[in-house]
């Protein structure tokens, strides 16, 4: 299987290893995994389809949130409130709960500032927000929306089973309490092509992909490496990470599943910038100054390299 393996040598010592596996819509190899949040432009689809069949105005900033893992700075946590506010919804019935920001500056001011720490600041709350809507517009109860047996739930499941071609879909539990699915690459690589030929969800697709194009900083988020390749980047690109160590890229052409097979941030993030550069997303000059975050202290010291061995 292609791939890379990323290894952090220290006084010219392999120190540590992190194995990644590569596969794209062409490949003939594959393998089962769980999506995590890179399945966030999928699950979306159902509700930018319901917006656009309504009539309901399209923001590509609010679908970026709906979309996201976000850090938490206050261009997510302000818009994801208004967006609430916007539909008449609260977002305190999310399900996902307070979480410390990912983005560092941001969690500092508000130990300075004494400012609480919400809902809001949870990676997920844009995606959260998007659920009640749904609901919403399905004039569905929200009690318990996260469960795989709620309508809602239900609904997003179907799609799956439509977009895959798949009759029945393993699920585990997300980080914020969303049924994740479990599956083969192939299958979840393959429905790019299916959703551009698609003649009933190609425009809630195009209108997803676009919100990643016009605004990768509410996806994500400042230093993050997805928003960093779709920022720099010449050729429009949608990535969305996951946890435990994986990266989906898509250019409607060709689509990318990296997973870290230990579930390292690390080492994805490392494989994913270096993938980066060799799709020319980035240059030598970027990824190097990318790779000090790893290789230098706090005193900016260099204490260790980064070397990238291709399978």
């Amino acid at each position: 299987m292609d791939g890379f393996t990323v290894v952090l040598t220290r006084n010219n010592i392999d120190e540590s290893f992190h194995d990644i596996d590569i596969v794209n819509n062409n490949s003939l190899e594959s393998f089962d995994y769980f999506p995590r949040s890179a399945i966030k432009p999928f699950q979306l689809i159902p509700l930018v389809f319901e917006m656009l069949k309504r009539g309901l105005e399209i923001d590509l900033r609010e679908i970026a949130l709906f979309c996201a893992s976000h850090s938490g700075e206050a261009l997510h946590t302000t818009r994801v409130k208004d967006t609430a506010e916007k539909y008449s919804l609260n977002y305190e019935d999310i399900f996902c709960e307070k979480q410390i920001p990912f983005h560092d500056e941001t969690y500092k001011k508000l130990l300075i500032e004494d400012e609480p720490i919400t809902k809001l600041h949870n990676n997920c709350s844009g995606k959260h927000v998007g659920m009640l809507l749904l609901c919403n517009l399905l004039d569905l109860d929200i009690l318990n929306y996260q469960e795989l047996d709620h309508p809602l739930q239900q609904k997003i499941d179907s799609f799956y089973k439509d977009l895959f071609s798949l009759d029945n879909i393993i699920y585990g539990v997300d980080g914020c309490g969303l049924p994740a699915p479990y599956i083969n690459t192939k299958i979840f690589l393959s429905s790019v092509n299916k959703l551009n030929d698609s003649d009933i969800y190609r425009k809630s697709w195009m209108t997803i992909f676009n919100s990643f194009i016009a605004h990768p900083d509410h996806t994500a988020g400042t230093n993050r490496v997805d928003t960093i390749l779709m920022q720099k980047s010449s050729k429009d690109v949608l990535i969305k990470a996951g946890a435990e160590g994986s990266m989906f890229f898509t250019d409607l052409n060709t689509s990318t599943v990296l997973v870290c097979k230990d579930g390292s941030k690390r080492g994805v993030e490392i494989a994913s910038m270096y993938f980066g550069k060799k799709q020319g997303y980035i240059d030598e000059n970027y990824y190097s100054n990318f790779l000090k975050s790893f290789t230098h202290n706090n005193q900016n010291t260099k204490v260790a390299d980064i070397k990238i061995i291709e399978k």
